[in-house]
């Protein structure tokens, strides 16, 4: 039986939920709490499910109902589709067993990642590791283990590296819902909002504390509160906290932490020669008051998302990746107010740009707009900004628009070293009901449904591996349907674009295996990419 006529049989949902139209956002915890013991009640009933599997789907449904206001038919419908049985496809480079795919040979177009079981709910991606967390919370991992960012032993014969998916034995008792790392980080993120971080730490990037260089087995992060995503970059990460707070730690060169050491413009040149690190996480005081939504890093660089779809960066710039002027000031210190690190502000162009989801590669970054379109900003050495053959410019320091893409306010961006990819759908909007004899046809706005005005952001496969159905509130007979169509683009170099072609691309080009394909997720490493899609058996 579908869950969707599950939930919103009258007979099983408290009064308050009855409508199919609910707003997700209005819901109070008392509210949500109700649906929590609905959803645990019919899954024991029909589905037979042992208590941590309902319990680890219940905190999926209700972490869709805080991130994406939709109606409950809605997510209904897309928990439904995610109990189906699921595949991870990649491509990319092999090097260091990173596609995991019994191999270290590149491959230039999509295979199936063996080894892994049928229900994996997200993926994850390091530099040159790769992270699959499934429904029943159990968290695989293979590539790159040199420096311990697997989280497990490898076997005998592994040399640095594993090439073959295996469980993380040493997180069993938690339930794992998505996974990230750096080059030689790694993090797991636990329904519960426990973090747990695992590699090697030289810059303090694994949070664990002064000294704490090594985190061969997963240890917890110190955190305030429940963290709700993290975001990993070079040398340094940062965490979402349920508050709506951010925290990073790891090095602090460039103001990449978003908080400086430096007490006065003095300080600033001994601060340059220290590049102190922070080895525990703390709290990015400017952004205090501002109730941020997605959190993604860059190699030297951080993107933060707040629930109004402002967008605020920090860190390097040299690449024109902040999508903003740097401070005069220098950018190590805090500005004294957020309003210094906005992208695309008002006072920049006149008018103000809306984000929904935003991804950051090594030194570019992608930005879905409240319209549906994407736009993309910072290097563009390889057309990794997808705005074609006549945009030369090798730094891009303002978002542009990425043109020809149908527009989606549901799609995936994910970004790595020198290549972009994009997950979406072409979405045609439904009619408007005709009446007399003429049709006046209803406008586009690259939406499906009506729009009611408040836009959602999802925590994104880059940094965090997350899956949200992150959506405008609609109608439940428009819900969006799951994407189909993926494009790539920027440097083919071992396989990165997943066409089969040899050639480059500066403007999106369609990845014509996965044409048709079903997918929940992807997410991107230096070199490769992972995409979770319904299996077709």
């Amino acid at each position: 039986m579908d869950a969707a006529l599950w939930l919103i049989a009258p007979e099983r949902v408290p009064s308050s939920l009855q409508r199919s139209g609910e707003p997700f956002a209005a819901l109070s915890e008392e509210a949500a709490r109700g649906v929590l013991a609905v959803l645990e009640g019919l899954w024991e009933a029909e589905y037979r499910r042992s208590v941590v599997e309902r319990q680890q789907l219940a905190r999926h449904f209700c972490w869709d109902v805080m991130a994406a206001p939709g109606s409950l038919l809605q997510a209904s419908r897309a928990l439904s589709q995610a109990l189906a049985p699921t595949v991870v496809l990649t491509w990319g480079m092999g090097q260091q067993g990173a596609l995991g795919i019994r191999s270290t040979l590149d491959s230039h177009e999509p295979e199936e990642v063996p080894d892994l079981p049928n229900d994996v709910a997200a993926v994850g991606a390091g530099h040159y590791s790769s992270f699959a967390a499934t429904s029943h919370g159990q968290l695989w991992s293979w590539g790159r283990s040199s420096e311990g960012q697997l989280g497990r032993a490898t076997a005998p014969d592994e040399f640095g590296c594993s090439a073959t998916p295996q469980p993380v034995d040493a997180l069993h008792r938690q339930q794992v819902v998505a996974a990230t790392g750096s080059g030689v980080a790694s993090f797991a993120l636990c329904a519960d909002g426990s973090l747990f971080a695992f590699g090697s730490s030289k810059r303090g990037q694994l949070g664990l504390g002064l000294g704490l260089l090594h985190g061969v087995e997963p240890r917890q992060v110190r955190l305030p509160g429940a963290a709700r995503q993290v975001a990993a970059g070079w040398g340094h990460a940062a965490a979402l906290v349920e508050d709506g707070s951010v925290w990073t730690w790891g090095w602090a060169a460039n103001g990449r932490l978003g908080h400086s050491f430096a007490a006065s413009a003095e300080d600033e040149a001994e601060q340059r020669l220290l590049q102190r690190c922070c080895w525990e996480p703390r709290r990015v005081e400017a952004l205090a008051g501002v109730p941020i939504t997605q959190v993604a890093c860059g190699l030297d660089h951080t993107l933060a998302l707040a629930r109004d779809g402002s967008l605020y960066s920090f860190g390097d710039g040299s690449l024109g990746q902040l999508g903003r002027p740097s401070q005069q000031q220098g950018e190590h210190f805090a500005p004294r107010c957020a309003s210094a690190w906005l992208v695309n502000s008002k006072a920049d162009c006149g008018r103000r740009i809306q984000f929904l989801k935003v991804a950051a590669g090594l030194g570019h970054c992608l930005g879905l707009l409240s319209d549906g379109s994407l736009a993309s900003w910072g290097w563009n050495s390889a057309g990794q900004l997808g705005l074609g053959q006549f945009v030369t410019d090798e730094c891009v320091p303002k978002p542009t628009p990425i043109y020809g893409i149908p527009p989606n306010k549901h799609s995936l961006i994910a970004a790595g070293r020198v290549h972009s990819m994009l997950v979406t759908e072409e979405v045609i909007p439904p009619k408007a009901p005709t009446g007399g004899g003429s049709s006046n046809g209803a406008s586009s706005n690259g939406n499906s449904g009506s729009s009611s005005g408040s836009s959602s952001r999802s925590s994104s496969a880059s940094s965090s591996g997350i899956h949200s159905s992150g959506s405008s509130s609609v109608p439940a007979e428009h819900a969006p349907p799951l994407p189909t169509l993926c494009y790539s683009w920027g440097s083919e170099a071992n396989g990165r674009l997943g066409t089969g072609m040899w050639e480059s691309a500066t403007y999106p080009e369609m990845v014509p295996d996965l044409d048709g394909e079903a997918m929940l997720g992807m997410a991107c490493g230096l070199d490769h990419t992972l995409v979770l899609a319904r299996s077709r058996d």
